[in-house]
Formats: structure tokens, C-alpha cells, sequence
């Protein structure tokens, strides 16, 4: 049975930080450079654990800097929406052996109901699949595709405060 701790930044022990970051590292779409920090910065960190206490998948609700969501809206060619979206769902992060049991979609579920009054943003590359399960929540695509500079493109994804989809969800209507 896997359980959910949502925390702040700020009351997570050095070593659940570490985990986190470890996470998202191994999956490979997150520039690394920077990247504790913006750890530290982020609103929220989820953790969803085995009972033996691994973390076994992540999320975060995060407050990017202006310059950041400016860049990532202009990219996708929408730059003038940038200032209505101010939270970004992100690093959503599985590790490989417990991929295929919808974690992912867990961890989007419970990082949306936080948030559901907020407008809410997030970026995946071209052909995640994460991001395809989180249109089951509200989220649309955005502008256009655009290169990450990593070798693969991402796109810019929406999803309007209060938007329909959760709850149908959740009472397993879709």
C-alpha cells in the first residue's frame, strides 16, 4: 500500500530533499543545474511511500520566478498569458519499477485538489505520458511546441481554476 505525505519545502528532513531530487534526476527531464534549490523553492512537495517508508514517486506544486513562466509562455508563442497562471504542476517523477500502477495519476490528482481555485501550469516534453493523464483533470495544450535544448520538445499545458474533470474522476465517471 502506498501512502501520500504532502509537505512544504521548508519541513522536509535533508534526506526526503535528497530523495525527491534523486527521483526526478533518474527520470531524466529536469536540468539538473539549479535544481535543489528549485526544490527548496517550491511550494509543495508530495511523496507517496511504500510501507517499508521508500519514496517511490513525487510531485510539486511550485511559484516560478516572472522571468521563468514569461520565457516558457514565449517559447510556446502565448507569452501575453504568462501572468495568469503562477503556479506550475511539475516533476512528476516515478521510479522505473513501480511505473504502471497509476502513480502518476495519484500524484496529479492530489497536487490539483490543493490547488484547484489557481489557475495552473505545467510544461512536459512532446510525448510524455503524464501530461496525457492530466488532461483527464482540466489541463489543455498551449500555444505550440517548442525545443527544451535538451533534444526533444516540450509542450506548455493549461488548466483553468476549478476546471471540470476532477471530481468526475474521483466518482469514477471517466
Amino acid at each position: 500500500m502506498v501512502s501520500s505525505t504532502m509537505l512544504s519545502p521548508s519541513h522536509c528532513s535533508g534526506q526526503e530533499l535528497a530523495d525527491f531530487e534523486k527521483l526526478i534526476t533518474e527520470a531524466g527531464a529536469v536540468d539538473p543545474v539549479g535544481l535543489t534549490q528549485r526544490i527548496r523553492d517550491a511550494s509543495r512537495l508530495l511523496f507517496l511511500r511504500e510501507t517499508n517508508g521508500e519514496i517511490v514517486a513525487v510531485g510539486a506544486l511550485k511559484h516560478p520566478v516572472s522571468g521563468y513562466r514569461t520565457r516558457v509562455f514565449a517559447k510556446a508563442g502565448i507569452a501575453t498569458l504568462s501572468d495568469q497562471y503562477r503556479i506550475e504542476l511539475g516533476w512528476v517523477a516515478v521510479a522505473k519499477s513501480q511505473q504502471g500502477r497509476g502513480l502518476s495519476r495519484r500524484i496529479i490528482g492530489d497536487l490539483i485538489r490543493l490547488a484547484d481555485s489557481q489557475n495552473l501550469f505545467a510544461t512536459t516534453r512532446a510525448d510524455s505520458r503524464a501530461m496525457r493523464l492530466a488532461a483527464d483533470y482540466g489541463f489543455k495544450p498551449a500555444g505550440n511546441p517548442y525545443p527544451s535544448g535538451r533534444g526533444y520538445d516540450l509542450v506548455l499545458y493549461l488548466r483553468n481554476a476549478g476546471e471540470s474533470g476532477i471530481d468526475d474522476i474521483a466518482s469514477g465517471k471517466v
